[in-house]
Order: structure tokens, then sequence, then C-alpha cells
């Protein structure tokens, strides 16, 4: 019960008082800004909650044919195939993300972030990707909610100022996070797809 209160804090508080809830995570004594914490309560249920989703979505062919009816025959290949992908896009994808982001910055700039603070920043921000390509899921005939998926841009600019506090080179910085976050799962699902073939 624990996690779902604090799923459904943090996602409110992503999108409506992205300013407070950085500040909050901010705080030295905020156990939720521990990365273990928070990819314990947040993270991992959230994903194992749009797992489901996507399993169902796939099984019955929405996703991947967007011709059949929405009455389809369940395919657990389909649903299989696509569960798998979502779950090791988003397991994999801050992991490819906070690295290209540390090593792409820190040789050009020579700044160094905390584990744990390039952790929760890159998991947080990459929460907002996942929940808009389940939006996009649920409502495959509106594909212009994929542009909802652009307000990482903010997120990235705001948690880069109140959380990062980085002052030095941030404007670099918010356009390689924004790009790394945004990519990186699509990325890793791309390479899936030309495995499956």
């Amino acid at each position: 019960m624990e996690e779902l209160r604090f799923i459904l804090k943090y996602v409110s508080g992503l999108l409506s008082r992205t300013d407070e809830t950085w500040a909050r995570l901010a705080e030295p004594d905020c156990k939720e800004g521990q990365a273990d914490y928070m990819l314990r309560c947040y993270y991992w249920p959230m994903m194992g909650v749009g797992a489901l989703i996507i399993f169902l979505l796939h099984g019955n062919g929405v996703m991947l044919h967007s011709k059949l009816p929405f009455d389809a025959p369940f395919s657990l290949e389909y649903a299989m195939k696509g569960m798998v992908a979502f779950v090791l896009s988003y397991a994999a994808g801050p992991t490819l993300a906070r690295l290209l982001l540390q090593q792409c910055f820190s040789s050009l700039t020579h700044i160094h972030f905390d584990k744990n603070q390039i952790e929760v920043f890159v998991h947080y921000c990459m929460s907002i990707v996942m929940l808009v390509e389940l939006l996009c899921a649920c409502l495959p005939y509106f594909t212009f909610l994929s542009f909802i998926g652009l307000y990482v841009i903010y997120i990235v600019y705001v948690g880069t100022d109140v959380y990062l506090k980085l002052q030095t080179a941030r404007n670099f910085f918010m356009t390689l996070a924004a790009a790394f976050i945004y990519f990186s799962p699509r990325i890793i699902s791309g390479l899936l797809a030309i495995f499956e073939k």
C-alpha cells in the first residue's frame, strides 16, 4: 500500500508541482530521495503495472496490428514479446541513459555527480517517458499523444536547477539528459526488434 501512495504522490508531483517535488527529493534526510528506496517503492512497481498493461494490450493485437479490431483473439506470443520488450527497455534504459550522460558530460566538462543523485534524477525523469508510453498504448489511435513525451524536457530543466543545482554547462547537460532519457528505451526496444527478426 505504501508503494501505491508513493506512486500517486510523485506522479502527481511531477505533473503539477514539479519544483516542490524536486526540492523534496533534494533534502538530505528525505528517504524518497534515496535511489534504492525510490526504485523499490516507485519505479519497479510502476514498471510492473506497465508490464501488465502492455501484456494485455499486445495480447489482443491492438498495439502490434492496429488494423485488427479490439475484440481480436488473445495471442500469448504477442503478449509476451510486448511485455518483455517493455520491461527490458525500462529496466536497462535508465542505466544506459545514466552511463551515456556521465561519460559524455564528465569527459567534456570534468564535472562528476554523486551516484545516488544521478540515479534518482534519471529514473525519475524516465518514469515520465514510461507513463507517456503507457498512455499511448492504452489509446493507440490517438498518435498525437506521443508529443506529451516532450514534457520530459521540462522535468529535466527543473530537476537540473532544483535537484542537481548545476550551474556550469547546465544547458549542455539539459540537452544531453533530455535526449538520452527520451531515446534510451527506444534504442533498446529497437535493438530487440532487430534481434527478433
